[in-house]
């Protein structure tokens, strides 16, 4: 049975409260060139002084935050629009020099003598980002360090795509002879241009990326980036229909390998039983019902290329099953599959041998509406709902090679209810192997009645839940990554306590608004780390770290201001969390359409294909 400690939700349900109190008091604030009192004496030739004078766009640098629109052949970056960009010393410069502090007061890119009419002057350190999609071969750049600095600067010109690193140019002076780049970046999604300081400091390092470009590109049909549209369009897994064969309840008692439709019209009753500690593998099944669909205790469980729908109990407040409900879990391996209408995968208690490879996978699964509600037993719902989730580890501990990738999460409002999607209760991996909840998108965490219910504690990710006062309870290692999180209420991502908690590299936004245009009522914070769960006192609160996530929270205030609400970090150890950067000023339900198509042509370009084979 399921086992949650009660002071579990009600420490979820206060959970909004001081959240949103501190972001009134702290809200966070969009990054925008520091300001400097008067003019620096001279170009280029004054080393730095000890004031901060670095920069962060807060648009695309064309001055709007319109699609990135890649035409046929070639196109000059300098044309298109950025998703992200920062540097050590000034503005990002478009066809000119960095120079100075102000947009604009750069000089004509020159390296070695020869001058260019196109390209980038950026200043270590920085970073440059723009979208490629896919549609792009080649990307080739001059680079150097511009001739307004003479012999001096030092600098490291680096080109990352899609995470790796395409080319290195070494460390290069003011006296180095100008070098040409070129890397194929086909099917890669996201550009990189990199500037380091070389490890020394980053006294005149103005870096040219003179003549950047990208070569043999294709435009999308609408000679841009596809048009968004504003609400979830996937094409799940169709809802069998009417002449779908069921057999009865299957209760599986030998190891082996099952298939066939199975179904179940009593709630106490699973549509398959698994009573056997021998491998079992259920695969191009389909199983229904009002129920938990597939449970057992003791699996060592297979389950893939199967479909499975929840159905009304019709019993008041009774609510569906999960689809997967595993009990003392020896090992489980939950792949392709599509399940809608249900109360998503629990494992509790892991009892398997990581050292004979026994762990936890669930990879590459369909979810669409993970559904809590209590049935009002007329064929309708009641106002309350149970807590589900997609996924939930309740005392998993000591997982190795554990992960959660991939998957394909979508909960429409008005169609489910769930708390986080996913959940991390009292679980670990080891030091030397973090559970990975990697690649996953997640759209959609809402109260039943969104437009105004502002006590909703649900979400996208919650690490180190239940009781971390003590070492043999408190949750730890675990790594979360390259996540997309779409419009999850309360919090996108949160550290709630424990320890060795990895958070990078996610994107996380929301435009604070329901596909009809209605403000989310419990909308709050992109990010945050606050131990809710009392680590501290016990001495379990630590290696908790965020960092190089982009993040666009949007809120909403009584009169309708909008306001970012990225990241709330009121237990971060200094040093810990570090180059969070909004990924826009603005979310709308158009960026996130924008979105969910990015992570879908991700997973295409990564052979990572979602639901039923």
């Amino acid at each position: 049975m399921t086992h949650i400690s009660p002071a579990r939700f009600r420490t979820a349900l206060l959970l909004l409260v001081p959240l949103a109190m501190a972001a009134c008091s702290q809200s966070p604030s969009v990054p925008e060139a520091s300001a400097v009192s008067g003019d620096q004496a001279g170009l280029a030739d004054s080393p730095y002084d000890g004031i901060d004078r670095s920069w962060e766009a807060t648009d695309n640098g064309l001055g709007d935050l319109s699609a990135l629109a890649l035409t046929s052949g070639t196109n000059q970056l300098s044309s298109l629009g950025w998703t992200s960009a920062k540097s050590g010393w000034g503005p990002v410069e478009r066809n000119k020099s960095n120079a100075e502090v102000k947009s604009g007061d750069g000089r004509t890119l020159t390296l070695n003598g020869k001058t260019y009419s196109t390209g980038l002057g950026t200043h270590s350190n920085s970073t440059v980002t723009f979208a490629l999609n896919g549609q792009c071969a080649t990307f080739a750049s001059d680079i150097g360090l511009d001739d307004e600095v003479g012999t001096k600067g030092t600098a490291v010109f680096q080109v990352w795509a899609d995470g790796t690193k395409l080319y290195d140019s070494g460390k290069m002076t003011g006296s180095s002879s100008t070098k040409s780049v070129s890397v194929s970046v086909s099917g890669k999604k996201e550009l990189k241009l990199v500037v380091t300081d070389a490890g020394d400091n980053n006294y005149y390092d103005h870096a040219d990326w003179a003549n950047a470009r990208v070569l043999s590109c294709t435009a999308t049909s609408s000679g841009g980036a596809p048009a968004p549209t504003p609400s979830p369009a996937p094409t799940p897994s169709p809802t069998p229909s009417g002449n779908v064969s069921y057999k009865g309840p299957l209760v599986i008692t030998k190891g082996g390998t099952y298939t066939g439709n199975y179904q179940s019209t009593n709630p106490n009753v699973p549509a398959i039983t698994v009573k056997t500690t021998e491998p079992v593998t259920i695969e191009n099944a389909t199983v229904k019902g009002p129920g938990n669909l597939i449970s057992g205790f003791h699996m060592n469980l297979t389950l893939r290329n199967t479909k499975g729908y929840g159905v009304n109990p019709n019993i008041a407040g009774r609510a569906m099953g999960r689809f997967l409900n595993s009990e003392d879990t020896v090992n489980l391996n939950v792949y392709n599959n599509y399940m809608e209408g249900t109360g998503g995968i629990y494992v509790r208690n892991f009892i398997g041998n990581s050292g004979a490879g026994q762990t936890i996978k669930i990879l590459r699964n369909s979810v669409r509406n993970i559904d809590g509600r209590k049935s009002n037993g007329s064929g309708g719902y009641q106002n309350a709902f149970v807590r589900y989730q997609f996924v939930q580890f309740n005392t998993a501990r000591n997982l190795r090679n554990a992960e959660i990738g991939w998957n394909q999460v979508i909960n429409e409002p008005g169609k489910s209810a769930l708390e986080e999607n996913i959940n991390m209760y009292q679980s670990t991996g080891t030091s030397a192997s973090r559970v990975k909840i990697h690649d996953n998108i997640i759209w959609g965490a809402y109260a039943i009645n969104a437009a105004t219910d502002k006590g909703f504690a649900g979400g996208g990710i919650l690490l180190g839940d239940g009781n971390a006062k003590s070492a043999s309870t408190a949750g730890g290692y675990f790594e979360v990554y390259g996540n997309t999180i779409i419009s999850t209420s309360n919090q996108g991502i949160g550290i709630a306590g424990g320890h060795d908690h990895n958070v990078h590299d996610n994107r996380v936004l929301s435009s604070g608004l329901l596909p009809n245009g209605q403000k989310i009522a419990a909308q709050n914070v992109g990010i945050y780390v606050w131990d809710q769960q009392g680590s501290k006192s016990g001495g379990n609160w630590y290696n908790n770290t965020v960092h190089d996530n982009k993040i666009a929270w949007m809120r909403y205030s009584s009169t309708g201001a909008k306001s970012l609400g990225n990241t709330w970090l009121p237990d971060c150890t200094s040093g810990l969390c570090y180059n969070n950067t909004a990924l826009t000023t603005l979310a709308t339900l158009a960026t996130e359409a924008a979105e969910f198509a990015a992570w879908q042509s991700r997973a295409i370009s990564a052979s990572q294909k979602a639901g039923t084979n």
